[in-house]
């Protein structure tokens, strides 16, 4: 059986990419599930989704306002 080696430092450039977050982590900003899409505004710890429980959340970027 083969190994491979993964550098788990290794930053990927694509501004196509999702980034994630796993509950307990630091945090602070506009947030969704990725198991529900629950949303949820963060200060200080993620936690687990109170919806479905899920742990993983991505990052939302904020929205721009609208002016009229």
């Amino acid at each position: 059986m083969a190994r491979v080696a993964i550098d788990l430092e290794e930053t990927v450039e694509d501004p196509g990419l999702t980034d994630f977050s796993v509950a307990g982590s630091n945090a602070s900003g506009d947030f969704r599930c990725a198991d529900c899409g629950y949303g949820a505004v963060v200060q200080q710890v993620l936690p687990p989704c109170p919806m479905c429980q899920g742990t993983v959340w991505e990052r939302r970027e904020p929205r721009a306002a609208h002016s009229d």
